[in-house]
C-alpha cells in the first residue's frame, strides 16, 4: 500500500470520473427510528438501520432503481473507530454515539473523482460527542466531521461551521445552547438550515422567533471561507428567515402527503432534513424589505409528522418530491407511505416505518463497509473459539483480503491511502497489514469468523477489507472488536 503510481492516477482518475458522470447523485440519508434496509442487506446485520448511523440510497441507474435499498453507509462502528474511546469508557463502540445524526452536508469532492467518503462529510448530532479524545468538541449546534489532523492525531473533530457561527448570525449570545436538525450548502448560495427549539433572534430582519419548522438562510456574501470550503467567519445578525413555519406548514398541507397510517400531514413539527433541488430552477428567497433576498434552488425537506420517511420539495407552492425513481411519499388518499420509497422495510398489515428522513444530501457516495455483528465480546477469561461470532461485509467486489490488528484503546492509528481507494474509506488503519482470511462477496455481501480468542486475553481488533478494482486498490470501512 506504500507504493505510489503517480502515471496511473490520471488515467484512473478519469475511467472512474466517467462512470460517475454516467451514474449520477445518490441520496445520503439517515432515520429518526431504527429500521430495516429493504433489501435485507444478504442476511447480514447490515439491514440493521440505526439512528447514529448514516445510509445511501443508489439512484444512479435504472438497474439500481429496480433494487432500490437504504444500505448503511457509514455504520456505527466506523464512526466509533474514528472518534475512539471519546467517552473514556474503556471501549471504542459506543452505542449512543451522537444519539442522532440529524444532518448531513458535503461541501467540495475530497478527491479528483468527486466523489465523497466518511471522512469528507458534515454532519450534526442530537447528543454531544465525548471530550477525552478531541481537542475540540462535537456539540448539538456545530456541523463536523472526523478527522486525523494535521499534526497526526486521530479522533478529532473538524467544524465547517461551529455552534457559535450560528449564534453569531442569528444576533445570539455566542454561548446560547442551539441544535442545528438540517443544513444544507453551496458556495455560491451560502448556508440554508433549521433548529431544533423555537428561538427569539435578531436576524437581519430585526428581531423574530425563529421556529422549529422554519427555514433560516445565511448569504454566502456573510460568509467567509477556509481554502477547503468550511466556513471561516460569519456576518453578524445576517441570517434571515425564508420560510416560517407557517409558511412550510402550508407547504406541507399543499403537498398533499400521507403518513406511516395513511392519514394527510397537515403540519410539519419539525423541520428535519434539507437540500437543493438541483434539477429545478433558481429562485428567490425573500425575507424582509430590511434584507437583500437570497438566490438558490427550490429546496427538498422531510418534516417530523413525515412518518414513513418522505420527502417533499418547496416548488409548487409545496409537493412530494420526484426522486430518481419514484415520488418520495403517496399522495394522500391513495394509502400509506410505506418508507418503500426511501429503501426502508415496511411494517406488516400495510402499515408505513416510524421514521421520519433526519438528515439528507444528495452527493455521490459508494459503499464499501464492514461491521461486526456483536460489537463488544465479553468473553473473559475463558476465551472463545474461532467463529464464535461475524463481522459482516457489504462489498461491491466478488473477493475481499481481509486484515486485521491488535490497536489502541484510546483510538487506532491510520494512515492516507491516496492515490488509492478514492471510491471508497480513503484512510488504511491496519499499517501492519497482518492478513486474516478471504472474504467472499458473490452478491454484494458476505462475513467472516471472528478469530479465536484466547484465554484471559482482553483488547481491541481492528478489522478492514482490501480489494482490487480494474484501476485501483480499494479499502473498507475499518470496524473495531471490542473483547472483554
Amino acid at each position: 500500500m506504500s507504493v505510489r503510481t503517480a502515471s496511473l492516477l490520471p488515467l484512473a482518475a478519469l475511467a472512474i470520473a466517467a462512470a460517475t458522470a454516467a451514474q449520477g447523485r445518490n441520496g445520503l440519508i439517515a432515520f429518526s427510528q431504527p429500521e430495516f434496509t429493504l433489501s435485507g442487506s444478504g442476511g447480514t446485520s447490515l439491514q440493521q438501520l440505526r439512528p447514529n448511523e448514516t445510509a445511501v440510497l443508489a439512484w444512479g441507474t435504472t438497474a439500481a432503481c429496480a433494487g432500490l435499498s437504504a444500505e448503511k453507509w457509514a455504520p456505527r462502528a466506523v464512526y466509533s473507530t474514528m472518534a475512539g474511546d471519546d467517552n473514556a469508557d474503556g471501549l471504542i463502540n459506543n452505542a449512543t454515539l451522537f444519539g442522532s445524526v440529524d444532518a448531513l452536508v458535503a461541501t467540495v469532492a475530497p478527491n479528483p473523482i468527486g466523489w465523497q467518503n466518511q471522512r469528507s462529510v458534515f454532519w450534526s448530532v442530537s447528543a454531544p460527542m465525548g471530550n477525552a479524545v478531541s481537542a475540540l468538541p462535537f456539540r448539538p449546534g456545530d456541523v463536523a466531521r472526523i478527522v486525523r489532523n494535521a499534526g497526526g492525531l486521530e479522533g478529532q473533530v473538524e467544524y465547517f461551521m461551529r455552534r457559535e457561527m450560528f449564534n453569531l448570525a442569528l444576533g445570539l449570545p455566542l454561548a446560547t445552547p442551539i441544535d442545528v436538525d438540517a443544513i444544507v450548502f453551496d458556495q455560491q448560495f451560502g448556508v440554508f438550515f433549521s433548529l431544533d427549539a423555537d428561538v427569539m433572534a435578531n436576524t437581519a430582519c430585526g428581531p423574530v422567533l425563529v421556529q422549529d419548522g422554519a427555514v433560516v438562510a445565511i448569504p454566502t456574501a456573510a460568509l467567509s471561507y477556509t481554502p477547503d470550503i468550511r466556513v471561516s467567519g460569519v456576518a453578524p445578525n445576517s441570517a434571515r428567515v425564508v420560510l416560517s413555519e407557517a409558511q412550510v406548514d402550508a407547504m406541507v398541507v399543499n403537498a398533499n402527503v400521507a403518513n406511516r397510517f395513511g392519514a394527510c400531514v397537515t403540519a410539519a413539527g419539525d423541520l428535519e432534513a434539507l437540500d437543493f433541488a438541483w434539477n429545478g430552477p433558481v429562485v428567490s428567497w425573500t425575507a424582509c424589505t430590511a434584507a437583500t433576498p437570497v438566490f438558490a434552488p427550490h429546496l427538498i425537506f422531510s418534516v417530523e409528522n413525515g412518518t414513513g420517511a418522505s420527502l417533499l420539495v418547496t416548488g409548487g407552492g409545496g409537493q412530494i418530491w420526484n426522486g430518481p425513481c419514484t415520488p418520495m411519499g403517496t399522495p394522500c388518499g391513495f394509502g400509506t407511505t410505506l418508507g418503500m420509497q426511501s429503501g426502508l422495510r415496511p411494517l406488516p398489515a400495510g402499515v408505513g416505518v416510524p421514521s421520519y428522513v433526519s438528515a439528507f444530501a444528495l452527493d455521490h457516495a459508494e459503499r464499501f463497509v464492514m461491521e461486526p455483528q456483536n460489537p463488544v465480546m465479553a468473553v473473559f477469561p475463558a476465551g472463545a473459539p474461532a467463529g464464535a461470532s461475524q463481522v459482516d461485509l457489504a462489498s461491491p467486489f466478488p473477493i475481499n483480503l481481509v486484515f486485521l490488528e491488535l490497536v489502541s484503546p484510546v483510538v487506532p492509528g491510520s494512515v492516507p491511502a491516496f492515490p488509492f481507494s478514492m471510491m471508497y474509506f480513503p484512510d488504511l488503519y491496519v499499517p501492519s497489514l497482518l492478513f486474516y482470511t478471504v472474504a467472499s462477496a458473490p452478491l454484494g455481501f458476505g462475513s467472516v469468523p471472528t478469530p479465536a480468542i484466547p484465554p484471559g486475553f482482553t483488547g481491541k481488533v481492528l478489522f478492514q477489507s482490501v480489494a482490487f478494482s480494474t484501476m485501483s486498490i480499494e479499502l473498507s470501512t475499518p470496524a473495531v472488536l471490542d473483547v472483554q
